[in-house]
C-alpha cells in the first residue's frame, strides 16, 4: 500500500494538474502571438471576439484583439515586455486591437495608468483622442472623471495626444488634459498627503523579484501601475502562502 500524501503533496500535484490541463488548453486567440502576459488580483474579465466575459483565475498571455475589466476591488497588470507596462484599476474596461504594427489599448471607463517606453509601439485612446509617447519613457494614467470625459494626467516624462481632427498638444510631467478637443493643458491636481502615501507604498510594497519583473517601470512609473501591481504582488504572495488571492471569490464584474 503506497503512503498517504501529505496535504502539501496533495496541493503540488493538483497546482501540477491544473498546469498540464491549461498547457494542452490553447488559449483564446492562441493562433496568434501573445504580445505580453497578463496578472490580477481580485475579479477580473477577459474576452475575445464574440465570446462572453470569463474570469481571469490567474496569469494568463494577452493577445491583441483581448477585451479586459475588472470589477470593483479588481486590479490588472498587462506587462508587454519593451513596448510598456498597462495597469487597470477597480471598475475599467478596455479593449485592444493592432494597427499596422501598434498595439492600440481603447479605454472605455474608469482608470488605466501606463508606462510607455520611448518610442513605444503602444497606443492609449479614448472617444477618438490618442496618447502618443516620444522619444522618453512616460508616466501616467488615463481617467474617466465625474462628467465622463476622459483625462490624461501626466506624472513623469512627457508625450502627445493627437485628436481625431488633426490637432496635436504635448504634455509633461505634472500637466493634465481633458481630451475634448478644445481643452488646453493644465497643472494637475497637486496630490494630498494621502494620495502620497498610497504612492509610496505602492512603489515599494512589491517583493524584489517583483519590482525586477518591472524593472522598466520609472519610481514615478510605480506610482501610475505601482497600486495596481502592488495588489498583484499581494495577490500572489497570499495564493503562494495559502491565503487565496489572485483569482478571488468574488466573481461579479463590477458593471
Amino acid at each position: 500500500m503506497s503512503k498517504p500524501r501529505s496535504y502539501h503533496e496533495r496541493i503540488a500535484a493538483c497546482v501540477l494538474s491544473l498546469a498540464v490541463a491549461l498547457a494542452t488548453v490553447p488559449p483564446v486567440g492562441a493562433a496568434e502571438t501573445a504580445l505580453g502576459t497578463i496578472q490580477v488580483n481580485g475579479p477580473a474579465f477577459a474576452a475575445s471576439g464574440n465570446a462572453e466575459w470569463a474570469q481571469i483565475m490567474g496569469p494568463r498571455p494577452l493577445f491583441a484583439g483581448d477585451r479586459l475589466k475588472t470589477g470593483r476591488d479588481g486590479y490588472l497588470v498587462g506587462d508587454l515586455g519593451a513596448i510598456g507596462v498597462i495597469g487597470l484599476f477597480g471598475n475599467t474596461e478596455v479593449t485592444t486591437a493592432t494597427s499596422g504594427d501598434l498595439f492600440v489599448v481603447d479605454v472605455l471607463k474608469g482608470k488605466a495608468a501606463f508606462h510607455l517606453e520611448p518610442g513605444s509601439r503602444m497606443r492609449l485612446t479614448a472617444k477618438g483622442a490618442t496618447v502618443v509617447p516620444g522619444t522618453n519613457a512616460a508616466d501616467g494614467y488615463v481617467e474617466f472623471d465625474a462628467t465622463g470625459t476622459p483625462v490624461v494626467v501626466m506624472e513623469g516624462g512627457a508625450l502627445d495626444v493627437k485628436f481625431a481632427d488633426g490637432t496635436t498638444k504635448g504634455l509633461s510631467r505634472g500637466e493634465r488634459l481633458a481630451l475634448t478637443g478644445t481643452a488646453q493643458p493644465e497643472p494637475a491636481p497637486v496630490a494630498s498627503a494621502e494620495d502620497d502615501r498610497r504612492a509610496t507604498g505602492a512603489a515599494s510594497a512589491p517583493p524584489e523579484k517583483v519590482k525586477k519583473k518591472y524593472a522598466g517601470l520609472t519610481p514615478l512609473g510605480w506610482t501610475a501601475v505601482g497600486v495596481a501591481a502592488a495588489a498583484v504582488a499581494g495577490g500572489a504572495a497570499a495564493l503562494a502562502g495559502g491565503g487565496g488571492g489572485g483569482g478571488g471569490s468574488n466573481s461579479e464584474a463590477g458593471d
